[in-house]
């Protein structure tokens, strides 16, 4: 029997601007401005954000690596975890800019190594030292329930709606590629999405001249109205 999913619904997500995405990073706290172009500029998440050791940043090849996020729930303390989905594990691009602040963070604030629970292997669960490239003041692990704190007035200051979070900065990395002409398998990709419909569902709006393009193509390949015309 043909069963019939129920369509996902659509949301629409504030598309932020680049004078939005500078004005973030200015108004956060120094130790966390280079978070801001690790969401826009690279599209992760705020979990595999704050999970990032130093390992993980390869500047001669400019590339970063995805293998976990840090987490925090049932009332433990924040511990690395397995990444959300199985796509989520990637290697994406460092673009300049966010070399350029990463670099400048790593200056100013080293790693710093703490100890963290690990769940990334369920055969080798336990502690170890990790290398934290962003911790908070007391240069303890973020809590992920707490960042809201941090987040919220550096969000108001630069005029955006109460709610308005850091995934935020993930959507303006995601249109960026979408309005410059990537595909949805590229997208996705970078995205770390675990398949191209869930990509689609969540952006399918924000391909605006996929249209547009298909009108072009046909009347490229039939030719203009008044051929067709003639032929009648």
């Amino acid at each position: 029997t043909d069963i019939t999913l129920p369509a996902m619904p659509h949301t629409e997500h504030l598309i932020l601007t680049p004078e939005q995405v500078h004005a973030l990073a200015e108004a956060l706290p120094a130790r966390y401005r280079a978070t801001v172009y690790l969401g826009a500029g690279c599209g992760l998440r705020h979990g595999e954000v704050i999970g990032l050791e130093r390992g993980h940043v390869d500047f001669l090849r400019r590339e970063v690596h995805i293998v976990q996020q840090l987490t925090a729930h049932n009332g433990r303390k924040p511990f690395v975890a397995p990444l959300k989905t199985r796509t989520s594990r990637r290697v994406v691009e460092l673009p300049k800019v966010t070399a350029d602040a990463l670099s400048r963070h790593l200056a100013t604030f080293p790693p710093t190594s703490v100890d963290l629970e690990d769940d990334t292997n369920p055969r080798l669960s336990g502690t170890r030292p990790a290398e934290l490239l962003f911790t908070n003041s007391a240069e303890r692990p973020i809590y992920r329930g707490t960042w809201s704190q941090t987040w919220a007035p550096a969000a108001k200051s630069v005029g955006l709606p109460a709610g308005v979070g850091f995934h935020a900065l993930r959507h303006y990395f995601a249109t960026l590629l979408i309005f410059n002409g990537a595909n949805v398998k590229t997208v996705q990709m970078a995205l770390g999405h675990s398949t191209p419909t869930v990509t689609l569902n969540t952006y399918v709006g924000l391909w605006p001249d996929q249209l547009d393009r298909t009108r072009t193509l046909v009347d490229a390949a039939l030719g203009d109205s008044a051929r067709v015309a003639a032929a009648q």
